[in-house]
């Protein structure tokens, strides 16, 4: 395995730099590795190391004949360089590492600034070696202005100038860069305005922490015309309008976007950014709602939380001008959308009558069943999962809601009935002010005390009411916890939200993962995904049973995942955060 030697100070760097001082002004995409050294050490002191090592496949990978010789190349590396491997990256990348794309030409190139110019001259005798050790390639070197350029592969070239490891798919942009480094008066990207406005509201990395910054010149692939698919006025269909129309709005006008992730030893936090003016919007103010109007509301906080899920977001206006919005296509499948669910909804018009009788915020949670004294128990045992929104007219919603929830109910007992499906049984219940409507599925007389019963008894769909609240959830006891749920707080969440406080970026939109729920569901279904493993996999069951199990085991090293959309009068931010066990669950 890779052993983590004792960590040494890298030699300090020469005067601080800036890649993108060397770089053509053409540059459309850069991204820049602060602290790559730290980051290594981090990994390879993070506290759950030993839990991972200790695993059954991790094991198995030691004796892998792959990495055996990944063993053999990194003892190379270490006697070429005279030092251990994490020392020898930490000084190669102790003034940065950075990447960029030109837009001339498709190229790439990586600059790495090294601490030291004769532990350079080792890692380039390194490469030799490597290299002369592979078939011959047809790619030849050459000398620019001083400086030696020599093949690494077929189309890689690499250059050694003075301290500084240059990586290059294109000879031109090799030279510019070189250009720029004998000759300081060049036009560079670090004169860029554009790019100059887009760094300044990036934060610096933390002492000791790993990070990359990374910018992209919006502007100038929208008018190259490159990546089409994230430039289209409309979308393909209702749930990319949902999820991402006013992405789409935001880029066909935003000069730039920014994005910084963070390692740290809990985690990594990532932050995507983009200018946004009100005046983009349209036609899709749907998506982002007035200045005006209220942040999204709180994640929903339920016991044994999987996710939750809550936005902003005007459905009816959205499917009223679905023309201006959505493809052709997407608006011939919605026509005939409309006419079925108008019939269904006795003639009410769903986008205006339907849809237009709620507010604005949407929010959505899931939660792990407990079946542990659950009669009949179903043998694949899924998560309850429910919507929750506020009417605009209680009194009104109820009365029609109720009836085309009972009519449902109905008309599922009767295709179920040809089906052979068990049925449902209605029934009503008050707890306080709130009236729940549910429907359970009654079980066959020989199958009361099943334990083995078919998936349909994961769920017991209820209709609940409170107050102006709708609640739409899967099983009835996820309906109870949040009908007498207490009044959440203005911001109830104890996780970390990477967005909060920031520019005060008003929420458009939060989603939220539970990984020990997550385990804990697939856990309990551990002997169907064995035996669905076998069956797609043509897997022994030793062999299905020990992936499954590594699968559960990969899970419990994370304790959750958060993504944020905020938006500002002068900003789109969109945050997400993977936060990790700091040690081993069970």
């Amino acid at each position: 395995m890779l052993v983590a030697p004792t960590a040494m100070a890298a030699e300090p760097a020469k005067p601080s730099w800036q890649a993108a001082e060397l770089l053509p002004e053409t540059v459309i995409a850069y991204a820049e590795l602060s602290n790559l050294g730290d980051g290594v050490e981090m990994l390879l002191h993070h506290p759950l190391r030993d839990s991972i090592e200790a695993l059954p496949a991790y094991q198995e990978v030691l004796k892998d004949e792959g990495f055996g010789k990944l063993q053999q190349g990194v003892a190379a590396f270490e006697g070429a360089m005279d030092m251990p491997w994490n020392e020898a990256l930490a000084t190669l990348s102790a003034g940065g590492v950075a990447v960029a794309l030109d837009a001339q030409e498709g190229g790439v190139a990586l600059l790495a600034k090294s601490s030291s110019e004769e532990k350079l001259k080792r890692f380039r005798g390194f490469l030799t070696v490597i290299r002369n050790l592979q078939p011959k390639s047809e790619s030849r070197g050459g000398t620019y202005r001083g400086f030696n350029a020599e093949p690494l592969g077929d189309k890689l070239k690499v250059a050694f100038v003075d301290d500084l490891l240059l990586i290059t798919n294109n000879s031109n942009l090799g030279k510019a860069i070189i250009d720029r480094y004998l000759d300081a008066d060049q036009a560079s990207l670090q004169n860029s305005d554009r790019f100059q406005l887009a760094w300044s509201t990036l934060s610096p990395a933390a002492e000791g922490q790993a990070s990359v910054s990374a910018f992209v010149d919006v502007t100038t692939v929208r008018s190259g015309g490159l990546a089409k698919g994230l430039f289209k006025e409309k979308t393909e269909n209702p749930l990319e309008e949902l999820l991402l129309g006013g992405l789409f709005a935001n880029l066909q006008h935003t000069p730039y976007a920014t994005a910084k992730l963070d390692l740290h030893p809990a985690g990594l936090r990532l932050r995507l950014s983009t200018p946004h003016q009100r005046d983009w919007e349209p036609p899709r103010e749907h998506f982002f709602g007035t200045a005006e109007r209220p942040p999204a509301p709180p994640l929903l906080l339920v016991d044994d939380r999987l996710f939750a899920v809550t936005t902003q977001r005007d459905l009816s206006q959205m499917w009223l001008r679905a023309g201006d919005l959505m493809t052709d296509k997407a608006n011939d499948g919605l026509a005939q959308a409309d006419t079925q669910l108008t019939t269904f909804f006795s003639g009410r018009d769903f986008g205006e009558d339907i849809l237009g009788s709620f507010q604005d915020d949407i929010q959505i949670v899931g939660k792990a069943q407990d079946f542990e004294n659950v009669l009949p128990r179903p043998a694949i045992k899924l998560p309850a999962f429910a919507i929750q929104v506020r009417m605009q007219d209680p009194a009104e919603t109820q009365t029609e809601m109720r009836r085309i929830f009972q009519s449902f109910i109905g008309f599922l007992n009767v295709v179920g009935a040809m089906e052979g499906q068990p049925q449902f049984d209605l029934d009503s219940e008050t707890i306080d002010d709130a009236k729940l409507y549910t429907a359970t599925y009654v079980p066959e007389r020989d199958a009361r005390e099943s334990v083995t019963a078919p998936i349909n008894f994961n769920f017991s769909p209820t209709l609940a009411f409170h107050n102006d609240r709708m609640i739409v959830a899967s099983a009835a006891g996820l309906a109870r916890e949040l009908v007498t749920a207490p009044k959440a707080p203005a911001r109830q969440e104890t996780e970390s939200n990477a967005n909060a406080n920031e520019n005060a970026s008003k929420l458009n939109t939060a989603v939220t993962l539970d990984a020990r729920t997550l385990q804990s569901v697939l856990r309990a279904n551990r002997d169907q995904l064995v035996a669905q493993n076998m069956i797609e996999e043509g897997h022994s069951q030793e062999v299905a049973e020990n992936e499954t199990d590594f699968l559960l085991d990969v899970i419990g090293y994370f304790r959750s995942l958060r993504i944020d959309f905020s938006v500002t009068d002068d900003a789109l931010q969109l945050g997400g955060e993977l936060s990790l066990q700091t040690e081993r669950t069970e």
